[in-house]
């Protein structure tokens, strides 16, 4: 039951710009890029501090952006490959050369944070130093910094998942949450896995995230999914899953109307291309065509052959086959949708040549 923790959930989280007028749809939509963030081992952590899931979240996360929110590019970070320069490098070195102010930028971070707690929320990475993490950990304003000058889209999208039930060297690992981070533009969306002070479940919202952007929290069916959806799928979810335990944190100026994830261009192109083929092969039709002349039959994938009045298909794969006659003198053509083994019996009926399938068994 979803809804059963709306009363958890202030009103104001929910719709905090309902009264605002929507987004020009005439503003131009570029690409949408991604760099995905997850570190379960850490190379300077103890062992108790090395986690067991971020690693697999993040993969997780890249993939549904990809395959189902239908991002342009998406970049994944793991462990080794998530150091501090390494992800600077990418920013600096690549996304600066292809990203555009029309393109919507995703960072999504999942592992520890510290900070959280007292004001100067940082970032982990795989080669973060306990003993120096200002020097080697990524502070969330200066982050946003060189997000702002080293990928220059006119749409942020930040996503965290850094609260832990644990410390370092006194230290609680809470990270960001959305009010953390400081206002980057007038068109982004900033949102935590928990609230302040909130150790976060492994999992419950990398799951919840992965259900929203493909397509579960397009609330109106449009095929757009936008920061008030996101964010109104996501407080009421995490909190049903974690029976109340965990809330997300939005930052209260986000821009509600922010298209994150825009699935109309291939939901038309579904629509055009028709239902899919099936693609299981069927071991053996038999076709009888009892009238006419010239009967001929032809299914996916093979030759036209000679059906009078009877032939067999075998090993072909299913879907529609066209079958041919001549009755009187006139041509006259059909298509029957074969899905397994049997007996297709087509035949003139009311003036026109039709085929009767086999039961589906």
């Amino acid at each position: 039951m979803r809804w059963i923790y709306r009363s958890l959930v202030p009103a104001s989280l929910l719709f905090p710009f309902a009264a605002q007028a929507a987004p020009d749809s005439a503003a131009p939509q570029g690409r949408r890029v991604a760099i995905v963030v997850g570190v379960s081992s850490y190379e300077r952590l103890p062992p108790e501090l090395q986690l067991d899931s971020a690693r697999s979240e993040a993969a997780r996360v890249a993939a549904a952006l990809e395959q189902s929110a239908d991002f342009d590019e998406v970049r994944l970070l793991t462990d080794a490959s998530a150091t501090t320069l390494q992800l600077q490098a990418v920013m600096q070195e690549e996304l600066s050369k292809t990203v555009q102010w029309k393109d919507l930028f995703l960072f999504y971070f999942v592992g520890h944070g510290v900070g959280g707690d007292y004001g100067e929320p940082r970032l982990l990475l795989f080669d973060s130093d306990p003993e120096a993490l200002e020097a080697t950990t990524l502070g969330v304003r200066d982050f946003a910094a060189q997000l702002q000058k080293w990928v220059p889209a006119s749409r942020y999208v930040i996503v965290t998942d850094a609260a832990h039930d644990s410390s370092l060297n006194g230290l609680v690992l809470l990270g960001p949450t959305g009010n953390d981070w400081p206002v980057i533009g007038q068109q982004s969306f900033i949102i935590s896995s928990s609230g302040p002070r909130q150790p976060a479940q492994a999992g419950v919202f990398s799951k919840s995230f992965i259900e929203g952007v493909s397509g579960q929290a397009d609330a109106n069916g449009d095929g757009v999914v936008t920061g008030s959806e996101l964010n109104t799928f996501l407080i009421l979810a995490v909190p049903n899953a974690t029976g109340g335990r965990q809330l997300p944190t939005v930052q209260s100026k986000y821009d509600p109307g922010i298209e994150i994830v825009d699935q109309r261009k291939t939901r038309a192109e579904a629509a055009a291309a028709g239902p899919a083929l099936p693609t299981h092969r069927v071991d053996k039709a038999k076709f009888v065509l009892p009238g006419g002349t010239n009967q001929k039959v032809q299914c996916r994938e093979t030759e036209v052959r000679a059906c009078d009045p009877s032939c067999y298909l075998f090993d072909v794969l299913a879907g529609p086959c066209t079958v041919w006659a001549t009755v009187d003198g006139k041509d006259y053509s059909t298509t029957v949708s074969i899905a397994g083994r049997g007996l297709y019996h087509c035949d003139m009926v009311d003036g026109a040549l039709g085929c009767s399938a086999p039961p589906v068994q």
